[in-house]
């Protein structure tokens, strides 16, 4: 399993409202409000869970390392 970075993920709700023809057609076959869907695609809002699941994802924890010097 490989993990998407969040600018892969923002990149993927791009086609899919493309391919659904607008966001407004997207917000409806996923029942996600459309101006999330706008707040999304114009980085004003984080990614919400409800769609990383419509675009076919889940959310699972990982750990990283951490960058040079911030450990303790």
């Amino acid at each position: 399993m490989t993990p998407f970075p969040v600018d892969e993920i923002r990149n993927r709700l791009a086609d899919a409202v493309e391919l659904a023809g607008s966001q407004s057609a997207w917000a409806r076959k996923t029942g996600i409000p459309r101006s999330i869907v706008s707040e999304v695609l114009s980085q004003k809002r984080d990614i919400p869970e409800s769609i990383i699941n419509a675009l076919g994802y889940i959310v699972r924890p990982m750990c990283v390392p951490a960058r040079k010097g911030m450990n303790r």
